[in-house]
């Protein structure tokens, strides 16, 4: 019985550390036509350098713009059809921002995602 007790324990032990661990940072964002993939970005905050990786598999050029931060940080990338590139985020605060593809037509067509700085 105490075997049995042991076990139960160390389950939930286990069920509420994965419970409160934080979700994966992004390392890669696909473009494709009219949508980004991941829609739900994770980067740290306050990290500089931090490299996302952006990768376009469509079929026409696309870019990656951050829309809410503040005005001394710009954070913007055209990446051509085919292309990869790493991209080094600069220090970003805290928070939750709008990415979207400033391109003509990309942003109504659906081409955005959210980035989540924590």
């Amino acid at each position: 019985m105490l075997t049995l007790r042991l076990m139960a324990a160390a389950f939930l032990l286990l069920l509420g550390a994965a419970a409160c661990s934080s979700p994966a940072m992004t390392d890669e964002l696909i473009m494709d036509e009219f949508e980004y993939r991941p829609v739900d970005i994770r980067v740290p905050a306050d990290t500089p350098d931090y490299e996302l990786t952006l990768t376009n598999v469509g079929s026409v050029p696309h870019d990656f713009t951050v829309e809410g931060l503040p005005e001394d940080i710009l954070v913007h990338l055209a990446i051509l059809e085919g292309g990869s590139a790493p991209y080094r985020l600069p220090a970003l605060p805290e928070g939750e921002y709008t990415v979207y593809c400033a391109l003509e037509g990309h942003r109504e067509e659906g081409m955005e995602a959210t980035l989540r700085v924590g």
